[in-house]
């Protein structure tokens, strides 16, 4: 199967008033609310990505956008878990949501999981380098190398039949075991038990938003530039072949 023949949709995840007690940077409902709203028109304006944006806490956007064959809003309530599991536990039940109510994913989706307030500058290079990628009857991963067992999860793109293996071992995240742990995990165990296909991106995220940990804006100097390049294909080098 090549990545030309399969539809791609992008899943955006969002909080817009916080249900965790997890740390965050930023924890104003509005000022979240408009960084959704500015991620949401980027990708509308510069993608032509049919675009989900799936949100936790019973605030739906749809009303601020025309309606659009490319647009789809899903908005619940996520309840409150005691002990508090974290912030990635939480974006993992919101993907878990999405894929059981999307009217756009279907069984030969390719969806690209983005963390909703950020605005991935590079999309389209990094999902259009992968046109002339056949995975045959494989599965596909697309993720970025953080750190030794860590996987990028801000950006990954994942073909469905992934999904049982990010799913199961997201039932491990908590404050102490993070969502990067758990794909990086679920990567593996896809590649070994279902022989699924895993590649890095290209090139490392280039990102516009503000840190989600450290409430700080992404910066995009030449020098900062430089140095991600570099670090993306050390990381390859150095810990690609602990997922082979």
């Amino acid at each position: 199967m090549s990545i030309e023949k399969t539809e791609i949709i992008l899943l955006l995840t969002g909080t817009i008033e916080r249900n965790s007690s997890d740390v965050l940077a930023v924890k104003d409902p509005e000022i979240r609310k408009q960084q959704y709203l500015d991620a949401i028109s980027f990708y509308l304006n510069h993608t032509s990505f049919k675009i989900i944006f799936a949100e936790n806490s019973g605030n739906s956007l749809a009303k601020n956008f025309p309606e659009s064959d490319r647009l789809e809003f899903i908005s619940f309530n996520s309840p409150k878990i005691s002990p508090d599991r974290g912030k990635g536990y939480k974006e993992l039940e919101i993907m878990d949501y999405a894929i059981k109510n999307s009217k756009f994913i279907k069984n030969s989706s390719l969806v690209v999981k983005i963390t909703g307030r950020l605005k991935v500058l590079n999309i389209k290079k990094l999902v259009g380098s992968t046109h002339n990628l056949d995975y045959l009857n494989n599965g596909l991963v697309l993720s970025n190398i953080y750190k030794r067992l860590k996987m990028d999860s801000r950006c990954f793109l994942f073909s469905i039949d992934f999904w049982p293996y990010l799913k199961e071992n997201g039932k491990a995240i908590n404050v102490d075991f993070s969502f990067e742990k758990a794909l990086w995990k679920a990567i593996v165990d896809f590649k070994n038990k279902g022989r699924g296909t895993y590649r890095q991106f290209s090139q490392p995220l280039r990102i516009k938003g503000i840190s989600g940990g450290f409430g700080m804006p992404y910066k995009h100097g030449v020098l900062i530039i430089f140095a991600k390049r570099l670090k993306h294909y050390l990381n390859f080098y150095t810990y690609s072949e602990i997922l082979k």
